[in-house]
């Protein structure tokens, strides 16, 4: 039995990864919310904390959606030796167009405000360093012309192109191209797969990429 964090995106919630705790049953799992409001290094501080409190000092995988990515990726750059995997699921690693423009209209809306492009937390984090197990899942159906400005393929939140621009120091990286959109990723199957691969085996090497 392995233990995993499951950390949703930006303004969702812990629902999000029933499905995923659905078809694996037989892990622990701790499934977090928060808010966009919420510093992100705050909420690092308490994840780690409540994770010491579920399943003491043993290693844990985490699995981050979206923003919830960003949360994961800071997590496992500040906490390195209690983390055995790290899982990135669409996450907008250089922000998205689409914040910059909703964050024109609503300027003081957080969400808006860390997703955007040039965003400090984002900036700061391409500075960070994880030498441990890192699978970056980028999503690549999706239409949406905001979040492709210059044509740019997406998964209808965030560009491939920001999807695959993890930080430089995150030196075990294993890219995985899912076809699936931003919230359907949450009910794929292959992803599923994945995940029991990586809990069970600790590698993502069995999965097929589908694009």
């Amino acid at each position: 039995m392995h233990n995993v964090i499951y950390i949703h995106g930006a303004n969702a919630d812990s629902d999000n990864f029933n499905y995923y705790k659905v078809k694996l049953p037989e892990h622990n799992s701790y499934t977090p919310n928060y808010d966009m409001s919420e510093d992100p290094f705050d909420l690092v501080m308490a994840f780690k904390s409540k994770a010491e409190k579920e399943f003491g000092n043993e290693p844990i995988t985490l699995v981050g959606h979206s923003f919830g990515g960003i949360i994961a990726s800071w997590y496992a750059s500040v906490f390195p030796d209690h983390v055995n995997h790290l899982v990135t699921i669409a996450t907008p690693w250089e922000g998205t167009p689409v914040a910059r423009i909703f964050g024109y209209f609503w300027r003081n809306a957080d969400v808006f405000k860390n997703t955007m492009p040039g965003a400090t937390v984002l900036a700061m984090l391409q500075e960070k360093k994880y030498a441990g197990p890192h699978t970056n899942i980028i999503c690549t159906r999706g239409a949406n012309p905001v979040a492709g400005i210059g044509g740019k393929a997406n998964d209808g939140m965030i560009s491939c192109d920001s999807q695959s621009k993890t930080p430089p120091g995150f030196k075990n990286t294993q890219t995985h191209h899912i076809e699936a959109g931003h919230s359907g990723v949450l009910l794929n199957n292959n992803v599923t797969e994945l995940l029991q691969n990586i809990l069970v085996d600790n590698t993502d090497e069995r999965l097929v990429d589908t694009e």
